[in-house]
C-alpha cells in the first residue's frame, strides 16, 4: 500500500497546527473586539447554490460530485457562501449581523509552492443595510487583526466598482453589459499581464485600441486619497461619494495606511460596490487578504433586503508571511515539563502535573524513564518552563523552576507553586 495522499493535498503537522491554531486564537479575539458572532458553515452545499457566486464554470475549479441519492453537491470553496446563505435563510435575524468563521476550504487549483487544493481562511462578514460604515468596519477589523499577529505595515488598497463602471457607460459609451463586465476584466488582468498583451488581446475581441487604453489609463489613478479624488473630480465622475465617504470613514477610525487603486475590482460578477485589498511588501503583488460589497449575492439568494461586505484571507499566506518576518515565534505553546532527577522522584513528578493540570496548567512528565539529561533535550524542544524535582530541594518540600528560554532558575516551596507560576514564568 501506498500512504500517499491525493494530488494537492497534505497532512496539517503539529508545528504548523500549533501556528495556525495561535492564528485561530488571535483571530477569534479579534471578532469578539468589534461585537461579531462566529460560527462554521457546512463543508457540503448543493452545487446550485455554490454556483451562484460564480455561475456554472465554477464546477470546474471546485471538488463536486454526486452523492448516493444522485444530487449534485460540492465542497465549500471559500466560507462566504455558505455564511450568506445561512443569514439569506433566516428570517429572524436582527441587523446589523455581524459572523466571522476561520476553517478549511476546498479548490481544485493547480497546486503550487505554498498553494494547496484543502486550505484556510479567515472571514468576517457585515449583513445589514448598505452603510460605507459596515465597509470601514471590516477594514479596520482586518488592519486589527494584522497588528495582533505582528504585521503593523499592511497596506490596503480601496476602489469603488461603480466608479470605473460609470466611466465605461459614461465617459466611454460601452452600454451592453457583458462589454461591461470584459472591460472590469481588463483592469483585473493588469498585475499579470503587460498593457501591450492585453491591448492585443481586447483589440481581437473588437474594442477598438482608444476604449483599451483609457479603461488602462483609469486604472492608473491610484495613490494618496487627496491625489487620486482631485484626478476623479477631472473626469466629472458622479458616483465617487462613497469612497469620499469611506476615505473620512477609515481616517476617524485611526487608518493611515491606505491608498485609493482604481485598478482594483474583484470578482466581476460579484462584487458591487466598495473594494479592497491588502498587502504586505515581502509578497510583491499578492495580496494577503481581500472583500468588498456583494450585495449581487444576496439578490441572487432572494434577500433584496439585505446589504452584504466582507472579507477573507488565506491562512497559509498569511503564515508565509510572518513565517519569512520570523513573528510565529510567539506561537510556541507555553507547556510546562516537570522532570524528576532521579527514578524514586518520579511519582512525585507525576503528582505535581498532576496538580497543576487541575489548576489550568499545561503540564507534562517523562513517560520513558529517561536520565535529566535527556529530559532536558526534549524539554527544550517542546516547553517553555521546567520544574525540576531533585533530592536536596525535595528534602525541603522545594522545587526548582527554570525558564527554558531565558535560563533564569529560582527555588520555590511546592505549596506555592501553583499560585506563583503565572508570576514567575508567564509574565516573565
Amino acid at each position: 500500500m501506498k500512504l500517499e495522499l491525493p494530488r494537492g493535498l497534505r497532512d496539517i503537522e503539529p508545528q504548523e497546527f500549533v501556528k495556525m491554531e495561535w492564528l485561530r486564537e488571535k483571530f477569534v479575539e479579534t471578532l469578539g473586539l468589534f461585537g461579531f458572532n462566529k460560527m462554521e458553515p457546512s463543508p457540503l452545499e448543493n452545487l446550485s447554490t455554490l454556483e451562484t457566486k460564480s455561475g456554472s464554470s465554477i464546477i470546474d475549479e471546485i471538488y463536486c460530485f454526486k452523492d448516493k441519492a444522485q444530487r449534485d453537491l460540492g465542497l465549500r470553496f471559500d466560507l462566504t457562501v455558505g455564511i450568506s446563505r445561512y443569514v439569506a435563510s433566516r428570517r429572524d435575524l436582527e441587523f446589523p449581523t455581524k459572523i466571522g468563521a476561520f476553517s478549511g476550504v476546498w479548490r481544485y487549483d493547480e497546486p503550487q509552492h505554498g498553494r494547496y487544493r484543502w486550505f484556510y481562511q479567515w472571514d468576517s462578514e457585515i449583513y445589514g443595510k448598505p452603510r460605507i460604515e459596515s465597509d470601514a468596519e471590516i477594514v479596520e477589523l482586518s488592519t486589527t487583526y494584522f497588528d495582533k499577529v505582528g504585521l503593523k505595515g499592511v497596506q490596503v488598497e480601496l476602489n469603488d466598482r461603480k466608479i470605473v463602471e460609470e466611466y465605461i457607460i459614461e465617459i466611454l459609451g460601452v452600454k451592453e453589459e457583458e462589454a461591461v463586465n470584459e472591460l472590469l476584466r481588463l483592469l483585473d488582468k493588469t498585475t499579470k499581464k503587460g498593457e501591450e498583451e492585453i491591448l492585443k488581446e481586447y483589440t481581437s475581441k473588437g474594442f477598438t485600441e482608444e476604449k483599451v487604453r483609457k479603461v488602462l489609463s483609469i486604472g492608473k489613478i491610484s495613490g494618496e486619497p487627496s491625489s487620486a479624488l482631485s484626478q476623479l473630480d477631472e473626469l466629472h465622475l458622479k458616483k465617487t461619494n462613497d469612497l469620499r465617504y469611506i476615505v473620512e470613514e477609515l481616517d476617524s477610525r485611526g487608518i493611515k495606511n491606505f491608498h485609493i487603486n482604481l485598478g482594483i475590482v474583484r470578482g466581476i460578477d460579484y462584487y458591487s460596490g466598495i473594494v479592497y485589498e491588502f498587502y504586505e511588501g515581502s509578497l510583491s503583488k499578492l495580496a494577503i487578504a481581500g472583500g468588498g460589497r456583494y450585495d449581487k449575492l444576496m439578490q441572487v439568494f432572494g434577500r433584496d433586503d439585505i446589504s452584504a461586505t466582507g472579507v477573507a484571507g488565506g491562512v497559509e499566506r498569511l503564515m508565509m508571511v510572518l513565517e519569512q518576518k520570523e513573528n510565529l515565534s510567539n506561537a510556541k505553546k507555553k507547556m510546562i515539563f516537570v522532570a524528576n532527577a532521579t527514578e524514586d522522584l518520579k511519582h512525585k513528578a507525576q503528582k505535581i502535573a498532576a496538580e497543576l493540570r487541575r489548576e489550568g496548567y499545561p503540564a507534562i512528565t517523562d513517560l520513558y524513564s529517561r536520565d535529566l539529561r535527556k529530559q532536558f533535550a526534549y524539554a527544550s524542544k517542546h516547553c517553555s518552563y521546567a520544574i525540576i524535582v531533585a533530592p536536596k530541594e525535595d528534602k525541603e518540600n522545594c522545587c526548582i523552576t527554570k525558564n527554558l528560554e531565558s535560563g533564569r532558575e529560582k527555588i520555590i516551596e511546592y505549596e506555592r507553586l501553583a499560585n506563583r507560576l503565572k508570576e514567575q514564568f508567564f509574565d516573565s
